[in-house]
């Protein structure tokens, strides 16, 4: 009983102590400077730790403290922070009113919207902007890309690991029967494709998702408008920049397949139930047994990318120019599967007065790329990796012991040191040797592409502005390939001639945009009016 009564007696000496010590009360109300509104939820702590309070749904909080100086910081979500410094002298209350003010920097953020931009703050429709610093943060291929995971309603998905294989994107799910593509806007200007685009050189990407903020470009924003703006110089000194990445690639995980053991007993036991004989002995030990997602997979696949960029420019005229090498080789090929791009890019603007301002977005890229099928059930060589015996070895020991079998004088598929690839007994029509089946894949493409265009700006009176452009999307596609005599199975074999194949492709878009938009704000309103024409055209041959 005493002992519970020490206990009792050393709380309330230990409560009377720390009461002493929090004798100090510092009491106040946060408000807005601005239309003097209470702030519930803003944060009261003392400068650089986490103590502290909130403010109640009327703005007002209580802290005790013991006595004291104290630097004290008073935040709140879109408000600009203060810190203020406080005496607390034993048993004092003390009363601190706080008026913060808005942070009108984050409020003003701008996005692009058709044909110009807005104040984030006044768009009503849906728009999903990324930035220069989000896309930097990770290295990647494509544009598309930089939006995977960063724009709410945007699903891209990437179709397969070939190098350089343009992703799905769907803006708020499957739009136009047929094509479901966005409408893809670089600096003003609608291209067929953003694969000629180098990462280094987005400033930022606005996504269009609905009808409200994509009108403007009519039926062609169906499935909704990514609009990408490219970086532009600034006034100051020349400055010379450097980035670039160097990185390999394999496999996560293989799937589980069976070994030659486990396979010859299930098509003998396969065998049986159908009633026929068993096609293997057990009790002999398997010649070969083939892994033959660690005979496909490259190990270490390099991937690497360089970029220099040089701008500056003065308060008359700013410059923008950079110059990349990108490169990538697939896990499943290697060189066969590959993907490399040169880009070049000079964006200039000149003021040449107060009202009349030029200049120029212009871009030059080579693109080299051989792939293999990807996603196919049939005659593609992941799938026929998962389907093949693992008693065919990937190479036969020598030319002789292809005697045996009945394709012996066909031409059968070799490796650059003229090893003989194995074909299999035991399965196929569309299941052959991969690795031979890539030997065989000898089809390039190249790309050269120039994307530009030049405009003017004339401010005719304080917000009336007429803006002239005129651009072109021009592009050269060269394909090559030849088949070479082969013998993969029965079924695919090619005994007779080779074949050589060129196709030379030309696409030539042109365009020509004048707009004339006038913009206003009285006191909280704004209004903005936009009028113009433009023409179109597109050539293939």
């Amino acid at each position: 009983m005493n002992k519970y009564f020490y206990c009792i007696i050393i709380i309330l000496l230990c409560t009377g102590f720390l009461a002493s010590l929090q004798g100090q009360t510092l009491k106040g109300k946060i408000t807005d400077i601005m239309n003097d509104e209470a702030l519930p939820g803003a944060n009261i702590l003392i400068t650089g730790t986490t103590q502290g309070t909130v403010s109640n749904m009327d703005g007002e909080y209580s802290l005790s403290l013991s006595p004291g100086d104290y630097s004290i910081t008073y935040s709140y979500v879109g408000y600009i922070s203060e810190e203020v410094n406080i005496t607390l002298e034993e048993n004092q209350t003390l009363t601190m009113d706080m008026e913060l003010y808005p942070d009108i920097t984050v409020f003003d953020e701008f996005v692009m919207v058709g044909y110009g931009t807005q104040k984030k703050r006044v768009v009503t429709g849906a728009i999903s902007s990324i930035d220069a610093e989000d896309i930097a943060s990770t290295p990647v291929l494509r544009i598309e890309q930089a939006m995977q995971g960063r724009t709410a309603g945007v699903q891209v998905t990437n179709l397969s690991g070939q190098p350089g294989e343009a992703p799905t994107v769907r803006i708020r799910g499957a739009g136009t029967t047929g094509n479901a593509e966005p409408l893809y806007i670089v600096d003003g200007m609608a291209v067929s494709g953003i694969d000629f685009l180098n990462p280094g050189d987005i400033e930022s990407i606005d996504v269009l998702k609905d009808a409200a903020s994509a009108a403007i470009y009519g039926a062609r924003a169906a499935n909704g408008v990514v609009l990408i703006t490219t970086k532009s110089g600034e006034a100051g000194t020349m400055n010379v920049s450097y980035s670039g990445y160097q990185g390999v690639q394999n496999a996560v995980r293989n799937i589980q397949m069976l070994d030659a053991e486990q396979y010859r007993m299930l098509m003998n036991e396969g065998a049986l139930n159908a009633g026929l004989t068993e096609p293997f002995d057990l009790n002999e030990i398997p010649a070969h047994n083939t892994d033959w997602q660690d005979a496909l997979f490259q190990t270490n696949a390099p991937m690497f990318n360089h970029e220099i960029a040089v701008n500056g420019g003065t308060d008359v005229s700013t410059y923008a120019s950079s110059l990349s090498y990108f490169s990538q080789e697939g896990i499943i090929g290697g060189e066969k599967s590959h993907f490399d791009r040169i880009t070049a890019r000079l964006n200039t603007n000149h003021k040449v007065n107060d009202f009349f301002s030029f200049g120029n977005n212009l871009a030059y890229s080579h693109i080299e790329r051989r792939g293999i099928a990807s996603n196919a059930s049939f005659n593609a060589a992941y799938s026929s990796a998962l389907n093949i015996d693992p008693l065919t070895p990937v190479f036969e020991e020598n030319e002789s012991a292809l005697s045996q079998y009945p394709y012996a004088t066909q031409p059968v598929v070799t490796d650059n040191d003229g090893n003989f690839y194995g074909i299999s007994e035991h399965v196929g029509a569309e299941i052959v040797n991969p690795l031979a089946l890539m030997e065989l894949q000898t089809a390039k493409s190249r790309v050269d592409k120039i994307v530009g265009n030049i405009y003017g700006e004339l401010e005719l009176l304080e917000g009336l502005k007429f803006r002239t452009s005129a651009g072109i999307d021009l592009a050269y596609v060269v394909n090559d390939s030849h088949v070479p005599l082969f013998y993969l199975n029965g079924a695919q074999n090619n005994t007779e001639k080779t074949t050589v194949t060129k196709n030379i492709d030309r696409y030539y878009t042109w365009d020509v945009e004048n707009t004339l938009s006038y913009s206003r704000k009285i006191d909280k309103h704004n209004f903005s009016i936009l009028t113009g024409v433009s023409a179109r055209k597109f050539n293939f041959e």
